[in-house]
């Protein structure tokens, strides 16, 4: 039964409501940081198994659109799954690690009212949440792990609530 429910919550879009899935990377090792190559920081082993996870999971959504930070450690993670929704990843500068937040919570505002994956990273996943809280969304769990998706409702014009899930608790 509680394969069902979760399924139905990350499938289903109840009449009116439209789902936005906000993904974190899955693993990519550990950062340099005075290496001005991270952005082409391929994903781990580790973290090819997590996108191939993610993609299962996932497999059934109802999307119009995959964007990903240009990062090729957030491309790869949302590759898999765009090959089976049979659709392109979409670059977007506005989900790299150091956007503007309002040019991130825009982005998501257009792919609002057609559902959509967008993959980013751990330092601006929350900041686009918090800015979407002051708005008035509510949320479930707490967590930004690498591999971990949110799951945001739209309705009537604004995002309502926002679930967290850990890589290891998504459905298979």
């Amino acid at each position: 039964m509680a394969e069902l429910l979760t399924a139905t919550y990350l499938v289903g879009n109840v009449a009116g409501d439209m789902k936005l899935y906000l993904v974190r990377h899955a693993h990519a090792g550990t950062r340099a940081n005075s290496d001005l190559r991270d952005k082409y920081r391929f994903l781990s082993e580790r973290g090819r198994l997590e996108a191939k996870r993610i993609a299962a999971s996932f497999a059934e959504i109802k999307v119009s659109a995959v964007v990903s930070s240009p990062s090729t450690r957030c491309v790869q993670t949302v590759q898999p799954l765009a090959d089976v929704l049979q659709l392109p990843v979409i670059e977007d500068e506005r989900l790299w690690e150091d956007a503007d937040i309002a040019d991130a919570v825009t982005l998501l505002q257009e792919h609002a009212d057609t559902g959509a994956v967008l993959c980013s990273h751990g330092n601006l996943i929350p900041e686009i949440l918090h800015w979407l809280m002051k708005d008035g969304m509510t949320t479930r769990g707490r967590g930004c792990a690498k591999g971990s998706v949110w799951t945001l409702t739209q309705k009537d014009g604004a995002f309502t609530k926002a679930r967290y899930r850990h890589l290891d608790d998504l459905p298979l």
